[in-house]
């Protein structure tokens, strides 16, 4: 139990950290797309950035929103980052919790549960801007939450796991990326949704509404939100690379793959512009959602066949 508590406080400190410096490599990669230089005064060629950032936000003072149901305003910002933390026992490091026998599960249910903490801090906040935000950010991720189920059923169903130490072993010989590539194509679509990202980021749509649900937070409440914010894009990146290959978290080309992944969250918000909210909602129920019904069904006669041929 100790080594366990150990264990998970490590980890905490490592994605916290490692969400900091995702944000400067952001704003360098932003930078040098648009011709500049990015953050560079702060010692070394600005690597100290994100500590300099942290500090700044914590030094400001908190607006207190007496106008809003205070309990329920304070709390939403950490139970959203503490369901963004808790999502990383599910995957099978080095040092994995070994009770986690049914890990889609419990990701699912962290996703879910963000997805009500949104929900408490735009209604608490009592702000028009934070309400309209909210509507538009539950209906995007219950909608494309679906798409997110049905690919990891398709996944489950062709690998007959649940939990990714186990999903990594039955690729041994060849990887889910390469039986069902436009499956990985869709699944992008979804994560960039699902994650609030450029060109789906219309919870934070800044021309129309203003900031959107975080509008009332600042100092330590607003650093949670987007501490969970970038957490959950670094959730998405190691999930896509343990669902789709075989490679260990130990291995060099396993980081390669993940810095690949994050830097493709950054390369969409570098090269996309906002899409229209009504484009984004067709796109999932007309298009997306047909094709991952129609790869689920595939996969059933897929299984078959292919258990019938090699057993």
């Amino acid at each position: 139990m100790f080594y366990t508590t150990i264990n998970f406080m490590f980890l905490m400190i490592m994605v916290m950290i490692s969400v900091a410096f995702f944000t400067l490599l952001e704003r360098k990669m932003i930078g040098y797309s648009q011709s500049r230089k990015g953050p560079n005064k702060i010692l070394m060629a600005g690597i100290t950035q994100p500590i300099a950032d942290a500090m700044k936000l914590i030094s400001k003072e908190m607006n207190m929103n007496y106008s809003s149901n205070l309990g329920m305003y304070m709390l939403a910002p950490m139970l959203n980052i503490i369901c963004s933390l808790v999502a990383w026992v599910v995957f099978p490091l080095e040092y994995s919790f070994n009770f986690m026998k049914m890990a889609v599960l419990m990701m699912l249910s962290c996703m879910a549960f963000s997805v009500v903490t949104i929900m408490m801090m735009s209604w608490s906040s009592n702000s028009s801007y934070s309400f309209i935000g909210m509507i538009r950010t539950i209906s995007q991720l219950i909608s494309y939450e679906i798409n997110m189920i049905m690919i990891l059923i398709t996944v489950m169903m062709i690998t007959e796991q649940m939990n990714f130490i186990m999903m990594k072993k039955v690729q041994k010989y060849i990887y889910i990326l390469m039986i069902l590539f436009p499956l990985v194509l869709i699944w992008m679509i979804t994560i960039l949704a699902e994650t609030n990202r450029t060109p789906f980021d219309f919870s934070e749509g800044e021309s129309e509404l203003i900031s959107g649900f975080n509008i009332e937070y600042s100092s330590t409440s607003f650093m949670m939100i987007f501490l969970s914010e970038y957490c959950s894009i670094l959730i998405m990146s190691s999930l896509t690379i343990f669902m789709f290959t075989n490679l260990e978290p130990n291995s060099a080309e396993f980081y390669v793959s993940y810095m690949a992944m994050c830097f493709i969250f950054v390369w969409t918000r570098t090269t996309l512009p906002r899409f229209r909210y009504d484009k984004l909602m067709k796109l999932n129920w007309t298009q997306i959602l047909p094709l991952t019904t129609l790869i689920l069904v595939m996969s059933f006669p897929m299984k078959i066949l292919w258990t019938k041929n090699f057993k």
